[in-house]
């Protein structure tokens, strides 16, 4: 018997789904035209990229020695709101991929201290 009820709940679950719209409507409100959101956006002025100040960002972190925290600050005095994160990512993408990585081009001699795992312990499972 318990066989006979899943049967007859499952097809009137299924006559439900199939009664339901599957898309569902946009009810009218006192929304704005998808028209005027264009003209609006249109209207924004154009962002400008933190790449393009990547020379300045060049000179001040590899002639000036400033760190990515100070040449924020200093952009940020001149009106360019960023933070240092912003600065090391824009910094890092303007360094081609095979001049990148520091640790590529390190000597052969220069060893890598070996003692830094002396103390890690590993849980098994």
């Amino acid at each position: 018997m318990k066989e006979h009820k899943s049967r007859s709940t499952s097809k009137a679950v299924a006559k439900a789904k199939a009664d339901k719209p599957s898309v569902t409507p946009v009810v009218q409100s006192d929304c704005t035209a998808p028209g005027v959101f264009l003209e609006e956006a249109k209207k924004e002025p154009k962002r400008i990229l933190l790449m393009d100040y990547i020379a300045t960002i060049r000179t001040l972190r590899d002639e000036k020695k400033f760190t990515f925290r100070a040449i924020a600050d200093w952009l940020g005095q001149r009106g360019v709101e960023t933070d240092h994160s912003a600065v090391y990512r824009a910094y890092l993408a303007a360094i081609p991929e095979q001049d990148r990585w520091l640790s590529d081009n390190l000597p052969a001699e220069i060893d890598e201290p070996d003692f830094a795992d002396e103390n890690v312990t590993v849980k098994k499972p």
